[in-house]
């Protein structure tokens, strides 16, 4: 077995176990040592599989803790992520080939678990199989929690109710004088907030603290009364029914995910609305101009039609930039020409990387590697 492009696309064996642990990366060329990193990862979430079929036919957890060095709980916990390889039998298969993870494999159990009704999980089992690989574990975390969402609304609403008896501040030490400072807060409060303290930050003049000791620096002084005025804005999508009340369909937060139906009306109700036509792939249709530079409309249809969130294949950052696909005056300023990026990610789709769109709106890019990497926009 040798370690060209393909190896991404084989079932792990042990030969490629024996690669993996034989090879000298500091031998390897570019190319290389990212086909290394995959077989690597291949094999690493095998055996977290292996790993957790075992954990299925052990009783004592006692005499496993002991040899394994590993506390009960944990193990115990473990033992419970395992038990969904049964529940989950589309995802556990892909597990087994080691084109998901355990981290991914378990985002997915943390979402499920409370949902009673086995005909529901099968559907949120079925729907990410085909997804999940090619998904981080963000992605995988929000596809996951709408799908949730989607097949159990009244009981989602009712645990995001539940939920937020959970709030709560905590303080844990940290080497060097230093502190971590953790709030878990609902999520439309504490999105409202990071985009405010990034639009503290951002405001500010060029020095030399980087972003993150800018946000870290206008949150505490917004702690401290010196900034009171509100000057971001939230997007939240919310169907028409939803919105009067007829069903408890989430809403879908900008730069988040679903959110419940209750909240979702709570924040339509203080900001304009704009109805949204969808067109047959139910995804935001367009709205063309002739112009450059997008409108600030075309800009917030943009960022509900991606969600809120970089398109970039991977990225989970928030929009803060807008891009042609296919370059003007080739082709036109209109929503669906446009994609919400990250910063650093527009900058390098500018460098070397080709993205182009098909007509149902799923973008193709293509790495100077000429590897090829998928993104497709949300469905409402």
């Amino acid at each position: 077995m040798e370690l060209t492009r393909d190896i991404e696309n084989r079932e792990p064996t042990g030969a490629m176990f024996d690669l993996v642990v034989g090879v000298d990366p500091a031998s390897l060329t570019q190319e290389q040592l990212v086909n290394f990193v995959g077989a690597a990862r291949k094999v690493r979430a095998v055996c977290e599989w292996a790993e957790h079929e075992a954990l299925n036919h052990i009783d004592d957890l006692t005499e496993l803790a002991m040899a394994t060095k590993v506390s009960e709980p944990a193990l115990a916990r473990s033992q419970e992520v395992a038990a969904a390889l049964e529940t989950h039998p589309a995802l556990a298969a892909r597990f087994r080939r080691g084109e998901i993870d355990l981290a991914r494999f378990a985002a997915v159990w943390e979402r499920t678990r409370h949902l009673s009704d086995p005909a529901q999980v099968a559907e949120v089992d079925g729907a990410l199989a085909e997804e999940a690989g090619g998904m981080t574990r963000t992605q995988v975390c929000r596809k996951a929690t709408a799908l949730v969402a989607k097949a159990d609304p009244d009981g989602y609403e009712q645990r995001c109710h539940k939920a937020k008896d959970d709030r709560q501040v905590g303080l844990s030490a940290l080497p060097d004088g230093m502190a971590k400072l953790t709030w878990i807060l609902p999520a439309v409060e504490a999105h409202q907030l990071f985009q405010q303290i990034c639009a503290d930050a951002k405001s500010l003049p060029k020095d030399e603290r980087t972003t993150d000791q800018k946000r870290s620096d206008v949150l505490w002084d917004r702690l401290r009364g010196k900034h009171t005025n509100w000057n971001v804005r939230t997007f939240v999508t919310i169907s028409m029914e939803t919105l009067l009340g007829l069903t408890n369909d989430p809403g879908q937060l900008a730069g988040y995910g679903p959110i419940a139906a209750e909240a979702a009306r709570e924040l339509a109700m203080h900001g304009p609305f704009r109805g949204l036509l969808l067109d047959e792939y139910q995804q935001i249709s367009a709205i063309s101009t002739d112009t450059y530079r997008p409108t600030a409309l075309m800009k917030e249809t943009s960022v509900a039609r991606a969600g809120g969130t970089c398109t970039a294949p991977g990225c989970t950052l928030p929009i803060q930039e807008h891009d042609h696909i296919t370059p003007w005056p080739t082709g036109r300023t209109q929503a669906t020409n446009l994609q919400g990026l990250c910063t650093w990610h527009h900058h390098r789709k500018h460098d070397n990387y080709t993205v182009t769109q098909d007509s149902d709106g799923t973008t193709h890019w293509i790495t100077p590697a000429g590897r090829h990497h998928t993104t497709r926009p949300l469905r409402h």
